[in-house]
């Protein structure tokens, strides 16, 4: 699943000690809440395309696996491309310590170009991005619930592989706020990135020559089970998501959409749609759909 704390279960010996020493009711509530340290909702509720200030426990690891569609129209450039993408991301995760995580994300793309009566098609590697993630602020409220912040910093460096690389060093920096109460969730998350190079004409959003101030919130509510229990083994969740994308050459695009989110103790599945509800786009073809499938296992 998503990153978050991964606490190894209490011994049943000192369990037992627990459960006899606050007795009922007390006694059930430490019981699930012994279960649920171990099992996603008390790591996870990471929304799709939003982040999260959460992430594994020292030593632990995840990995995450995204398939996105992207449709393009509007293509500002000379050669009046009409775009389709394929986008498989591969994201590895690594505590370094209870608040400090590392990841490292890989896309692959499958890109369908028209231009000119003629079609092309290429596949190849964008950037690598490697980012170093601190939680500094994490209160939790109750059993379930927390409120949580984390600074993030990293850089993308360029894959090489042709047009599908920027060919430079483009450092990032963020903050994100994550809080879970009750059957709500909602995250919220601001990075800007630093370009130092780009096409002029580029494709993605963010990827161009101009700096990139991203604004993404996520809203989950916890479709299933209403109330946690001692055999609890998954959580459903619906999501809703704003993702915006400000460029320092005035290019504006925001999008929305819902999500379906899965969460087992050692997996979750994922599944979102974005649309279109603000574009202000002159420098790269405007996004019409964006349809993400996802999977996280987590180690």
């Amino acid at each position: 699943m998503s990153a978050g704390k991964r606490q190894r279960p209490m011994p049943a010996h000192r369990r037992g000690r627990l459960l006899k020493a606050v007795g009922p009711p007390l006694g059930g509530v430490a019981s699930v809440l012994s279960l649920l340290c171990t099992t996603a909702p008390c790591r996870a509720q990471e929304a799709t395309h939003t982040p999260a200030a959460t992430q594994p426990a020292a030593g632990g690891f995840y990995v995450r696996q995204k398939l996105q569609y992207l449709g393009f129209g509007n293509d500002p450039s000379p050669e009046q491309r009409e775009i389709d993408q394929i986008v498989s991301t591969t994201t590895l995760t690594y505590g370094l310590r209870r608040d400090m995580s590392l990841s490292l994300a890989l896309p692959v793309v499958y890109e369908e170009k028209q231009q000119g009566g003629s079609t092309g098609r290429e596949v190849g590697v964008e950037d690598l991005s490697l980012t170093f993630k601190y939680r500094p602020v994490q209160i939790d409220l109750g059993p379930i619930d927390s409120v949580r912040l984390a600074v993030l910093g990293g850089v993308e460096f360029p894959s090489g592989d042709g047009d599908f690389s920027s060919h430079s060093l483009d450092p990032f920096l963020g903050v994100v706020f994550t809080a879970i109460l009750g059957r709500h969730g909602i995250n919220q998350s601001v990075s800007y990135k630093f370009n130092t190079g780009g096409d002029e004409f580029a494709i993605r959003p963010g990827d161009g020559p101009d700096d990139a101030l991203r604004y993404d919130t996520a809203y989950l509510f916890r479709l299933s089970p209403k109330e946690y229990a001692a055999d609890t083994e998954a959580s459903t969740y619906l999501t809703v998501e704003l993702n915006g994308l400000y460029e320092t050459n005035g290019d504006n695009e925001v999008l929305m959409g819902p999500g379906i989110l899965y969460e087992a103790r050692s997996f979750a599945l994922e599944a979102a749609i974005g649309l279109p509800v603000v574009q202000d786009v002159r420098h790269r073809p405007e996004v019409d759909v964006v349809i993400t499938l996802g999977l996280r296992i987590l180690f």
